[in-house]
């Protein structure tokens, strides 16, 4: 745990007061004090920071969407309806976590106009008025592991759990992008306060502006709203699980990615119609 993160956690915490009483200033703590103060704050909401193995465990619960999936991960008062798994931890409490854990803060997606802009004939043959451009950072990891009725214990890449609706297959190569959220005001004249602690919305799946989220995916299909769902490894709606965030790639992902190549270096070597070139 390094003196930057705790001076980051520091400010986190200094921004989710508030202002302080008129005249009066706040008392300083000092790093371990507010170490200890955040470790009580992540026991509180049930969430496992694993030093050694640099990982923040958190228990979701399975969702039951009924439109397209825009997040992986909402607050309990978040989007449900478009929504994989949502929790009960304090999503201010959660970033705490994920900064403390080392993640770095990258780039959300920005979207730009066209200068100029396409002529009406181009765009009725399918040009695009605007440039998308890809959130950017350093990536991070996600796996989620529940119990089956039976008591055998499943794991899986987060990945295997979302399906690509263009492919019929559950998502290729993506990344995972952290945004940390950000501090605004919710009504004119209030103090600002952490926006996911009021909105939820916690990992999303498309490009979503503004980053009030705390992390998306980075993938060529990641800017269509419409394009994701679930695949057949989903537990029942309901199920308690843990989702993990992984500051290094985990053994699941690296498996993963050696079975995507596989697949890729298969399929180009029996063609598109099935037959060896």
């Amino acid at each position: 745990m390094t003196m930057l993160a705790v001076m980051l956690l520091s400010c986190l915490a200094v921004a989710q007061q508030g202002e302080a009483e008129p005249g009066k200033k706040p008392a300083a703590q000092t790093p371990e004090q507010l170490l200890a103060e955040m470790m009580k704050s992540f026991a509180d909401e049930k969430i496992v920071f694993d030093r050694k193995a640099h990982t923040v465990s958190i228990p979701v619960v399975t969702n039951e969407p009924q439109d397209p999936i825009e997040y992986l991960l909402i607050h309990r008062k978040g989007k449900r309806h478009e929504a994989i798994f949502f929790t009960l931890c304090k999503p201010s409490v959660l970033n705490g976590a994920l900064l403390l854990l080392g993640l770095s803060r990258g780039k959300n997606a920005t979207v730009t106009e066209k200068d100029p802009l396409p002529t009406i004939e181009e765009i009725e043959a399918g040009a695009e008025t605007v440039i998308v451009t890809a959130p950017e950072g350093k990536p991070f990891w996600m796996t989620v592991k529940w119990k089956t009725p039976q008591g055998e214990e499943v794991e899986h890449c987060v990945e295997d759990l979302l399906l690509d609706l263009t492919t019929q297959e559950p998502v290729g190569e993506c990344r995972w992008v952290y945004l940390g959220g950000r501090m605004a005001r919710i009504y004119k004249n209030d103090p600002e306060v952490y926006v996911a602690d009021y909105e939820g919305n916690l990992v999303s799946i498309c490009y979503l502006m503004p980053d009030n989220h705390l992390a998306t995916m980075v993938h060529d299909r990641a800017r269509d709203d419409q394009n994701w769902w679930l695949t057949n490894k989903m537990p029942e709606p309901g199920t308690e699980a843990q989702l993990v965030f992984h500051r290094d790639a985990p053994k699941l992902h690296k498996e993963r990615e050696q079975r995507l190549a596989r697949a890729a270096k298969e399929k180009k070597a029996a063609g598109q119609d099935g037959r060896k070139q």
